[in-house]
Formats: structure tokens, C-alpha cells, sequence
């Protein structure tokens, strides 16, 4: 559980499986929901309240953000990784080639992400602190800010005084997933390298927030441990970092385990359903929250999930270095079940009715405000 959550596994596990039907309606009643609806709403009686669950995260996510949905693309720069997770292909046991780019060569696969419209980039990179260092990372902040309006990281967890580093070199946001938030299960899964360290990667957010950063992207990995219960966890550490850092945007993602080449299989699958119903869940109880839903989802539930949820997707994305200008069969972190290019997600969403933004305003409006 999240660790300043002062109920403990058992309790809110036993709240979600007693939920009752009546219960479920009368949540979805009400106008404004707090954390034990969302308990309710994680529940297995919520699961059959699916459509009017869609129902009412819709008005949310019409009421809060419109018929727009925000567009970016991430950019990879190093495969390169020190760790042991069991379930990530750039692993350090994984025997496949490594590729670290230049300075140069991030450049050019900034500029052919750009030339797809893209105005929101998001830097990626295996967690090796021998290769990807405080430097390193600066100087392609300073480059990649000369070309786009947002810039966010993904990165391995840094000290306050390296996010503040990169905060002035223009990173705007930064996304963190914390894997699992079950400490026994994150030891099991993280067996050597340095994010080991469960505490210094769980207070990283607030060590960005802290040093000035915006956007702050969380989320834990579905298929490692009970969905129910990791929700419960990303929710209790979004209403702590929002009351203690309260300038903060924070923004869900809900990313699910997808293949890998060391044929990881995942200890609590979670089926489309069990994901449906939590990101339903998430935009009821924090209806003015920015949602996100990754390539690893395949298209038709991306599209549904954008008229019902999700106000930011990826789109065009690769996820190997240099894939942008020589796209070759280098290690990728994970598998895309969404290929869509940038044009064609343009072309899919205002299908749907929806506007997709490719420009960042909010980046505009706090300059202007500044």
C-alpha cells in the first residue's frame, strides 16, 4: 500500500469486496466523490454498473476538458539500464543490443517527431546513471525546449537538485511509475540495481514537485499485483502530493503489461473490463485530473476510453532509440498494440468527435502568467 495511507491492506480490501449494489448507485448519485467512493467504484458490484459508470465519466471528462484530447509522442534516447526488473526488456540480463544516442542523433529524431505536428515530447530512457547523467539529460532538455512548447521526462528517479536542473532547462512535467506499490512484491520484481530502492523511487514526485515541475505523471503497472488494491494506493498518493504540493497538475496513466521477450508472465493479469472499470473509477472521483492511455492499448479500447476518460494519448509512438529516423529492430521497452501514426490518430479522433490538440497551452498560458 501506499506507505502514508493510514489504512492497511486488509481494510480496504475487505471495504471494496463488501460493497453492495445499493451502494454503487447511490455513489453514482452524487455530485462530487471523495476516496471511499472510489472504493466502491473499484468494487467487483461496481463491474456490473459498467455503462452507467461510462455514462457519467463522460459528462466528467465533457465538462472538464471539452471534445479536446491532447496528443504527444515520446522520444527514447537510451535502452541502456542498470536494473534487474523481471518484467522490462531493457533489463540489464537482457542480452539484446544497447543504444544510447548522441546529442545529434537526438535531434534528428526530435526533428522527425516534429515534422509529424507534434508539439508535446516526451524524453525517455533506460535507468543507467553511468550513461544517462544529469548532464547528458540537460543539454538535450536545452535542445529539445528550442523545438517544442511541453517537454516531460521519463526517466530514472533524480535528486530535487537535478529535477531543478531540468526544470530550468525547460522540462515541464514529469511521469514516474512507481511498478507496484506492494513492497514484498516490488523486491521480488526488482532484484538488484538501484531502483531496488522502493522509498527513493516513491518520493521522487514529490522531489519533482518540489523543485518546480507541473505536470506529475503517476501510475503502477497493471499485471504485478491486485489492480484493486494498487488503485486504491495511486489514489491515496495523488490526494497526498495534491494537498502538499497543491500547484501540482497531476496526471493518471494506466499502463498494462504487454509482451515481452523474456516471456515475463504476469502474476495478476487484468483484463479489459477490470481496466475499463478503473479508469471509469478515476475520472468520477477526480473529474478535473488529466487521464493518459498509452500504445500498449490496442484501438478500439483506446478510442472508446477517449470519449469516456483519457484526455492525453501518445500517438505515433516507437519505443527504441533512434526508431524515428532508422527504424530497425532495435530493443523496445515494451510492445505497441496501437500503431496508428500521428495522422491517422488525428483522422480517428475528430471521428469520434473529439478535437485533437497537438500544441500544449497550458505551457503557453504559464509563461504568459509567469
Amino acid at each position: 500500500m501506499f506507505p502514508y495511507l493510514k489504512i492497511s491492506e486488509d481494510v480496504i480490501r475487505a471495504r471494496i469486496m463488501n460493497v453492495t449494489p445499493q451502494s454503487v448507485e447511490a455513489v453514482l448519485r452524487k455530485n462530487g466523490c471523495g476516496f471511499d467512493d472510489l472504493l466502491v467504484l473499484l468494487s467487483p458490484a461496481a463491474a456490473e454498473y459498467l455503462p452507467l459508470m461510462r455514462d457519467s465519466a463522460a459528462v466528467y471528462r465533457r465538462m472538464y476538458f471539452g471534445k479536446t484530447i491532447q496528443l504527444y509522442t515520446p522520444l527514447y534516447i537510451s535502452s541502456s539500464c542498470v536494473n534487474g526488473c523481471t518484467y522490462c526488456d531493457f533489463n540489464y540480463d537482457n542480452s539484446l543490443p544497447r543504444k544510447t544516442l548522441s546529442l545529434s542523433q537526438i535531434i534528428d529524431e526530435a526533428r522527425a517527431i516534429k515534422s509529424m505536428g507534434i508539439d508535446s515530447l516526451l524524453i525517455v530512457a533506460g535507468e543507467d546513471p553511468n550513461t544517462v547523467t544529469p548532464d547528458f539529460l540537460e543539454q538535450t532538455a536545452v535542445e529539445m525546449k528550442k523545438m517544442f512548447s511541453h517537454l516531460s521526462i521519463e526517466i530514472a528517479p533524480q535528486s530535487e537538485e537535478t529535477y531543478r536542473r531540468l526544470h530550468k532547462a525547460g522540462v515541464d512535467g514529469l511521469t514516474l511509475f512507481q511498478e507496484t506499490f506492494n513492497r514484498g512484491r516490488y523486491a521480488e520484481l526488482h532484484p538488484f540495481g538501484p531502483k531496488r530502492d522502493y522509498d527513493y523511487r516513491l518520493e521522487a514526485l514529490q522531489r519533482g514537485a518540489a523543485a518546480g515541475m507541473r505536470t506529475l505523471g503517476m501510475a503502477f503497472l497493471l499485471g504485478l499485483y491486485d489492480w484493486r488494491i494498487e488503485a486504491a494506493s495511486l489514489a491515496a498518493q495523488a490526494i497526498w502530493i495534491k494537498r502538499k504540493y497543491y500547484r501540482s497538475k497531476i496526471q493518471f496513466t494506466f499502463p498494462r503489461i504487454t509482451s515481452t521477450s523474456s516471456g515475463f508472465i504476469p502474476p495478476a493479469p487484468v483484463g479489459d473490463a477490470e481496466l475499463e472499470q478503473m479508469i471509469l473509477a478515476f475520472r468520477i472521483v477526480f473529474p478535473e485530473y488529466d487521464m493518459t492511455l498509452s500504445t500498449r492499448e490496442n484501438k478500439e479500447f483506446r478510442d472508446r476510453a477517449a470519449i469516456t476518460c483519457a484526455n492525453n494519448m501518445s500517438a505515433g509512438s516507437l519505443v527504441s532509440p533512434g526508431a524515428y529516423c532508422e527504424p530497425v529492430g532495435e530493443l523496445g521497452q515494451f510492445s505497441l498494440n496501437d500503431t496508428r501514426t500521428v495522422e491517422e490518430m488525428i483522422r480517428d479522433m475528430r471521428g469520434l468527435g473529439l478535437e485533437p490538440v497537438t500544441k500544449y497551452w497550458d505551457s503557453a498560458i504559464m509563461t504568459r502568467t509567469a
